[in-house]
């Protein structure tokens, strides 16, 4: 069994071949070598040149017809024992016969090896040859083997060390025994090639260490400098040459080493650990330049560290904003934080938790508020403290929801004479935007009303005690991802929001939050079921969908953490109304034609607002279904405004906007948990609990559940696609029909594509969105399945594709 060689270059040159550059032709042939043979000092120069090989033998035996220009007069036993080798090798073998020869050669192909004969000769000077090839740029990664006399090391003086000062890498005693020739270059594979090979891979990381903004700084432990790369010589102004040899203490200020500091790099250093901190560095102009300094201990082989690597942030802005250029992200914390800035912790399922945003990558649409704050924290990162400190405050501005609107708390306390303006501000303006009050849920609790007797059950609407068996065992796996709705959809005959609802609500106890009877949430769900479509896509199935989604994210420790049992019951009530009365149309669709509901809602969130609003409509139509009967005023005030805004974040014209904001906020909020956090069962959540943070996360909470279809299982995924699409092309018939602009070309049925409409749907609104929930309160398994779903939607484009071209041709034909 051989080894898995690499195509290695040899040179082999010899005045002639004999029975050694036959054997150790045979050995690199062996090892499928690239074999290149030289009689000639010209030859072997010119074949070096050419093929820059990384294994050269040279004759350096005596010879006596050999010309004082020739290398190689002609072959002999030692070339074609090397020439047989490389080929066995299947090694490309070049032959040179002169030194011009071999010059042209190595200058033409490059050979990794080279063999030279340097058997005695009186008309051939291998050593000249030797330094001519290594005059050619490159040469330092070819081996150079001299081909000598076994009366070079009978004697014993050290004969080799002339050679090894001449330029050759090894010397060959002059052998025509095949094998040997063969085990030779298998040994100058494993050995000199091997090492040449990762010399010259490792000059693209030098090359890559000169392109970086950073300065890096390579010593050993006494910090005596051994490699600095071009940022270096730009911060410092001192050249690599300069820097080389100096001590990287003494380019600190020696008020920014104190004994302490220097003591704990010192410490970090022997753990094995990275230091990281401001030192201000002095430059050769004279001026004391602070950098954010990273020092890290790199251990090679003897178990402790060997050298150190200094990584000194550049602070100078050399990018400019350009919405083309890599923008910083608002998500990779500033580095005047400490080291320990990424960790993970472990949840009740023993999965890796990521909490940090640093993962996310520019969003498709990228917002002009994230630029904003993107520049604002590039100027953060070097900046002194004050500055910073401001800047944070901006921030906090550009991050709350309503940077447009004033700040009117205490109002009425600053202007107590002012009697019309403050009537004004009650009347127009605080009831309109008043800060949304958090309460725990016994707040929420209301007093049953004196008098009202708890409404009977109607015979026609199920409970779960008589529910079917086929559906209990569905609703038993209704808190798991792959629950399968579509299934729960055929076995209640299209009327599984009512199950899913009531087992979801039952484990949510929303009836003891509402305070009202399991007979009115019944009624209630079932009178919203009764009001949903039966469209394609939009119809009580997708409610129940969202639903469920909804209250699979609530279960999330993050979520649970954050939210008030009563916003969960919230964020339920939204999901199951957030669709009702849907016509199967869009909004766009209803403002060309001109609906009633178009004009009674100006326009604007036409869909959105009739559902919240219908809802609430049914819902206090009558005792029997009023979920919000026993709440007080205050109670149901509030919570009303929660599910509208929910359900209104469900239009998709607002989607970047309400993402942009979520990403911004929480960048911050979850950075400051990670920081302040050192244990991870007592996480700091208070900058996430505010007020207005609970809506962010309400509305992407909501957001994902609504359009999470692309996140399913695949069988699931598929069937959602075909209905949403089904859905768009019956509206595309009917504006063809009727001459109304065509909201949505590629939905139309002649040649719409399912699979490219879902990649374009993934790539433009699921992956941002899914990536930055799955940050925030971790759903890897939905992420896998988006994952997954894409390549099959994917392979079906390209498989129909394909069958476009083959209609094509048939119909050409």
């Amino acid at each position: 069994m051989w080894f898995n060689f690499f195509k290695i270059r040899a040179l082999l040159v010899f005045s002639k071949d004999d029975a050694q550059s036959d054997a150790l032709k045979w050995a690199a042939e062996k090892l499928s070598c690239e074999c290149t043979m030289a009689y000639t000092s010209e030859d072997a120069t010119e074949s070096y040149q050419n093929i820059h090989p990384h294994l050269v033998f040279i004759d350096s035996r005596q010879s006596k017809t050999l010309d004082p220009t020739a290398l190689c007069s002609k072959d002999d036993a030692q070339s074609d024992a090397l020439k047989w080798a490389a080929e066995k090798l299947s090694c490309e073998c070049t032959m040179a016969y002169t030194s011009e020869d071999a010059t042209e050669s190595y200058q033409n192909i490059h050979p990794h090896l080279v063999f030279i004969d340097s058997r005695q000769s009186k008309t051939l000077d291998p050593t000249a040859l030797c330094r001519a090839i290594h005059s050619i740029q490159g040469s330092q990664y070819s081996c150079l083997v001299a081909v000598v006399k076994k009366s070079a090391i009978d004697k014993e003086d050290g004969s080799i060390v002339s050679y090894l000062r001449s330029g050759f890498s090894r010397w060959f005693v002059e052998n025509h025994n095949l094998g040997i020739c063969l085990n030779e270059l298998i040994q100058i594979h494993h050995t000199d090639i091997s090492y040449l090979l990762k010399l010259r891979a490792s000059q693209a990381l030098f090359s890559a260490l000169d392109s970086c903004r950073e300065g890096i700084i390579v010593t050993n432990l006494d910090h005596s400098i051994q490699y600095a790369n071009k940022a270096s010589e730009k911060l410092l102004g001192y050249s690599a040459e300069d820097l080389c040899g100096k001590n990287a203490q003494t380019l600190c200020r020696a008020e920014s080493v104190k004994a302490d500091i220097a003591e704990s790099i010192n410490m970090q250093v022997k753990k094995g650990k990275d230091w990281e901190g401001t030192l201000f560095h002095k430059r050769k102009s004279g001026e004391n330049l602070p950098l954010w300094s990273r020092i890290q201990p790199v251990e090679i082989y003897s178990g402790q560290a060997e050298h150190l690597i200094h990584v000194n942030e550049c602070p100078f802005n050399e990018k400019s904003f350009a919405s083309e250029a890599t923008d910083l992200l608002p998500f990779v914390k500033a580095p005047r934080k400490g080291s320990c800035d990424v960790r993970s912790f472990s949840g009740e399922t023993g999965l890796n938790r990521r909490q940090s945003f640093a993962k996310f990558h520019p969003m498709t649409v990228e917002p002009p508020i994230t630029k904003v704050i993107n520049m604002i924290l590039a100027t953060q990162e070097h900046s002194p403290l004050f500055v910073v400190q401001a800047l944070d405050r901006v921030l906090d501005i550009l991050r709350s929801t309503d940077i447009y609107s004033p700040q009117f708390t205490g109002f009425r306390q600053n202007h107590p004479d002012d009697q019309v303006a403050s009537d004004l501000f009650s009347g127009l303006i605080s009831n309109s935007k008043q800060v949304i009050r958090r309460f725990s849920h016994e707040a929420f609790r209301g007093v049953p009303s004196t008098g009202a007797q708890p409404p009977l059950t109607p015979s026609g609407v199920p409970t779960l005690a008589n529910a079917p068996a086929k559906v209990k065992e569905l609703l038993e796996d209704v808190n798991e991802w792959h629950v399968d709705i579509i299934q729960l959809e055929r076995i209640t005959e299209k009327r599984p929001l009512i199950w899913v609802g009531m087992a979801i609500f039952a484990s949510f106890n929303a009836c003891s939050l509402l305070n009202c009877d399991e007979s009115v949430l019944r009624n209630w769900l079932s009178l919203i079921e009764s009001n949903y479509h039966a469209n394609p896509y939009h119809n009580s199935t997708h409610a129940a969908d969202v639903l469920q989604a909804t209250a699979y994210f609530l279960q999330k420790p993050r979520l649970k953490a954050i939210f008030d049992p009563i916003d969960e019951v919230v964020s339920l009530i939204a999901a199951a109304i957030h669709d009702v009365d849907h016509p199967g149309r869009n909004s766009a669709f209803l403002c060309n034609t001109g609906s009633d509901l178009a004009i009674l809602y100006n326009d604007l969130s036409v869909l959105e607002s009739h559902h919240s609003a219908l809802a609430f409509k049914l819902t206090v139509s009558s005792e029997k279904v009023n979920i919000f009967q026993n709440l007080s005023k205050e109670t149901y005030k509030e919570m009303r405004r929660s599910i509208i805004d929910m359900v209104l974040a469900t239009e998709m014209t607002k989607h970047f906007e309400h993402l942009s904001k979520f990403v911004n906020v929480f960048t911050k909020s979850v950075e400051a948990e990670e920081d302040e956090s050192l244990e991870p069962s007592s996480p700091d959540l208070s900058a996430m609990s505010t007020p207005e943070n609970i809506v962010l996360v309400k509305r992407i909470l909501i957001k994902c559940a609504d359009v999470s279809n692309p996140a399913r299982p695949l069988n699931s995924c598929i069937e959602w696609a075909s209905r949403i699409a089904e859905e768009y092309m019956s509206q595309t018939d009917e504006e063809k029909n009727k001459g109304l602009p065509i909201v949505m070309p590629a939905f139309d049925r002649t040649k719409c594509s399912i699979p490219k409409s879902q990649m374009g749907f993934v790539d433009y609104f699921v992956n941002d969105m899914f990536d930055a929930w799955d940050a925030f309160c971790d759903v890897p398994e939905l992420i896998d399945n988006i994952k997954i779903n894409y390549e099959y939607w994917k392979n079906e484009e390209t498989l129909r594709q394909k069958g476009l071209e083959v209609q094509e041709i048939i119909a050409d034909t």
